[in-house]
């Protein structure tokens, strides 16, 4: 390992350690808790959105799902890191996507799993704030992206054929 990356990496690991240490026990473990069920939400939507691009009957909307499943997975890597340093374990996460008889409904599923991600973030992140801002900046930047893919979700959902059949 070169010697620049070893000290970013013990400087890192420093600054983790701070933090753990200048969180109250209740709140650290309060916070674990919460980053906890928005990773579960995040790996369920990634889930879900790769599912339900395979579904998709026009490929510029299977297309645009796919890059949204993957920001899902990219928030979902950003709060494993934080549960980490944190000193947590991430959540095993079995999950079956709901399923939609065509691409429309898909779609409806999608844009609901994003309006019920986006409200739980919101009601979790007054306390984060509270607790650790470094994490409420995360979130944050999850919830801005949140918001993007739901009104990419409903543009999709107001231009498709709600009668499009199953594809094959």
């Amino acid at each position: 390992m070169e010697r620049g990356n070893m000290f970013f990496w013990s400087e890192l690991k420093k600054s983790w350690q701070r933090l753990l240490k200048s969180l109250p026990h209740d709140g650290r473990q309060k916070l674990l808790e919460i980053l906890r069920r928005e990773y579960t939400e995040e790996m369920e939507s990634t889930l879900q959105f790769f599912r339900h691009a395979d579904c998709m009957h026009y490929p510029q909307f299977r297309e645009r799902l796919l890059r949204i499943a993957r920001d899902e997975q990219k928030h979902a890597q950003w709060l494993e890191e934080r549960i980490i340093a944190l000193g947590g374990e991430i959540p095993h996460v079995s999950f079956t996507p709901e399923e939609g008889f065509n691409s429309w409904e898909c779609l409806r599923l999608d844009l609901e799993e994003e309006r019920h991600c986006r409200a739980d973030l919101i009601d979790r992140l007054p306390l984060v704030e509270k607790i650790d801002p470094e994490t409420a900046k995360i979130l944050t930047r999850i919830l801005k992206e949140e918001e993007n893919h739901r009104e990419q979700i409903t543009d999709m959902l107001m231009r498709s054929d709600p009668e499009a059949v199953w594809p094959v």
